[in-house]
């Protein structure tokens, strides 16, 4: 066999890995993203769950800039590059010329191009579900469970090995050196067994050339296949070898369960602001309303003066009462500003985006309740209760692994070794069976020191211990939140009644002044109007305030289920659509 011969199948054989790992690398990935998807729809499933992410769609931004500058730039410039434009406001004479204008400028905030988007509470939750970052971050987080899991079941899967090694070995007498070329490859499988130790076969290839050819015959080739074994029978064996994979298993239902309470979580924190932006809304209409019945109240104390018939002092106040409801309604638009840009940045929507909240809500109807059928389906349906109940066992296991590891190493091995003929210089793969060797034998190490495993026990019974106070603590929390979630739903209701009546009387007050406004001074006429503003704004502030406490109460008992674009899915007999909406009108909220 001449060098060039020898070469070939290593060069070949290396040239086609790097040919297959080049063509496998993409196909590679896609089929682990099917695995990845395959399992999570498999665990979702198995738990319940309306959604599973998708892996193939969780792909990496790009990168900006070079990540190996040691100096990344800094831009703060000095303070004299900075410039800095003061405002000037005009000012006349008793100030009304300056209030409008910066009236005037701050009500430009809040016109909307005809091009802007329009959502409703629907459409809010599936964008939210879509492009929002918090959701990535959890769909990622169930992902890389899926991810862990994947790798540790293919640790206990077949694993195919081959490894080509090339060597120049010379030695030296008398100045003349003597080289040979050795090549060998070994291809071995290996395979774990459910109750410890691991078992594998290896077929061994061997192929030396002298490079001198000094000598007749000196270059052979032969092989070797070798199936062993190794298997413990006192410390590692049992389930205790599946630690790693039972817990692998068990987290991915636990990052199942942690992504559908998520969900849960997320539409009702998506749905709680969306119902403030419109309370937000009606504040502003409210106040818009009392702006235009003031600014009656100060054209007619305008009229009265001109015609003498009350003092400059009422028309003064008038005005002055006039210009607060202006900047208070200002302020709730630029509060509602503020609140929809961090909307739109928890929706993953770019800040500079218009967007107009339409007058929407989930309309639950108010469930009729009894504590205790309520704490018993929290303490049922609970996922994360479930976990930590879960949890519990893997500490009472973890405290089982410890103590099997304070045992003595009693290990079976085994092999059986078959050759090619020796006889052969070219063995090729033919084995001889007859000139077969095998080794079996038992080896036990006494558990002499074993110090560091009886401190790991004790950590691990104290952590169990600790796993079942938190849990009986975790347990408790639940029953209380539930129950505050029950009496939320009563306080509420309440509220909103008396809320309703409060809205009655402001009314009243207001009418019975219109109907004889000269028994009324002008301080009369703008409390009244303050104080059905503050009535409007407490009656729609609780009807929000029972639609949260209706979805808290589902939330927090676990019976809350969420559909696949982010929507309310309604229980058996649950009726949506019938509660009155949070806003009185239609129209779209002031602000982009």
């Amino acid at each position: 066999m001449t060098p060039r011969r020898l070469f070939r199948p290593l060069t070949l054989a290396g040239l086609c890995a790097v040919l297959a790992a080049g063509a496998s690398c993409s196909s590679g990935m896609d089929r682990i993203d099917r695995k990845v998807n395959a399992l999570l729809a498999e665990t979702s499933q198995a738990i319940g769950a309306a959604g599973a992410p998708v892996a193939g769609a969780l792909s990496a931004g790009e990168a900006r800039g070079d990540p190996t500058e040691e100096h990344p730039a800094t831009v703060n410039p000095p303070a004299d590059d900075l410039a800095f434009a003061a405002q000037v406001l005009p000012v006349t004479e008793g100030g009304r010329t300056d209030a409008q204008q910066v009236i005037d400028r701050l009500e430009g905030y809040s016109r909307m191009p005809e091009d802007a988007q329009s959502m409703d509470l629907a459409a809010a939750l599936a964008y939210a579900c879509a492009h929002s970052r918090e959701y990535r971050f959890a769909e990622e987080e169930y992902v890389l469970s899926a991810l862990r899991l994947l790798t540790e079941r293919h640790r206990w899967g077949p694993r195919f090995f081959d490894e080509v090694g090339a060597s120049v070995v010379g030695s030296g007498e008398e100045g003349m050196f003597d080289t040979a070329l050795s090549l060998v490859n070994e291809l071995r499988v290996t395979q774990r067994l459910p109750y410890g130790g691991e078992v594998s076969a290896r077929a061994l290839a061997r192929a030396t050339e002298d490079l001198h050819q000094r000598v007749s015959g000196e270059n052979v080739q032969d092989a070797e296949f070798i199936l062993s074994a190794d298997i413990p029978l006192l410390r590692g064996a049992g389930d205790v070898a599946r630690e790693d994979l039972i817990q692998a298993e068990r987290r991915l239902i636990y990052a199942a369960r942690e992504f559908e309470r998520f969900r849960r979580e997320f539409l009702f924190d998506i749905a709680r602001d969306y119902l403030d932006l419109i309370v937000a809304q009606q504040r502003i209409e409210n106040a818009e309303r009392g702006v235009r019945s003031l600014q009656q109240v100060e054209a007619q104390q305008e009229a009265l003066l001109k015609a003498g018939r009350n003092t400059p002092f009422d028309a003064a106040e008038a005005t002055n009462r006039t210009l607060e409801a202006i900047d208070q309604l200002n302020s709730a638009r630029e509060n509602y500003r503020l609140s929809l840009d961090r909307f739109k940045v928890r929706l993953g929507m770019q800040v500079d985006q218009p967007l107009v909240i339409e007058r929407d809500s989930l309309r639950l109807s108010t469930p009729k309740i009894e504590m205790d059928e309520a704490i018993y389906a929290a303490m049922s349906f609970r996922l994360d209760l479930q976990t930590q109940r879960d949890q519990l066992d893997d500490a009472r296991r973890a405290v089982r692994t410890a103590r099997n590891a304070l045992l003595g190493d009693l290990n079976f091995q085994a092999s059986v070794s078959i050759p090619t003929d020796d006889d052969n210089a070219r063995g090729g793969l033919d084995f001889e069976a007859g000139s077969a060797s095998f080794l079996a034998g038992i080896t036990y190490g006494l558990p002499l020191d074993r110090e560091i495993e009886r401190v790991n026990l004790r950590q691990t019974e104290i952590a169990l211990e600790r796993a079942r106070r938190g849990y009986g603590q975790y347990r408790d929390d639940v029953a209380v939140t539930v129950r505050g979630a029950v009496r939320g739903i009563d306080s509420a209701l309440f509220s909103l009644q008396i809320q309703e009546r409060n809205v009655e009387i402001a009314f009243q007050r207001e009418a019975s002044i219109a109907a004889d406004p000269a028994r009324a001074d002008i301080r009369q006429r703008t409390d009244a109007i303050d104080q059905t503003a503050r009535a409007r704004n407490a009656r729609d502030g609780a009807r929000r305030d029972l639609e949260v406490a209706v979805l808290r109460y589902l939330l927090e008992t676990g019976q809350l289920r969420v559909l696949p674009d982010g929507y309310v899915q309604p229980l058996r007999g649950m009726q949506m659509g019938e509660a009155q909406p949070v806003g009185e009108s239609a129209s779209p909220g002031p602000g982009p």
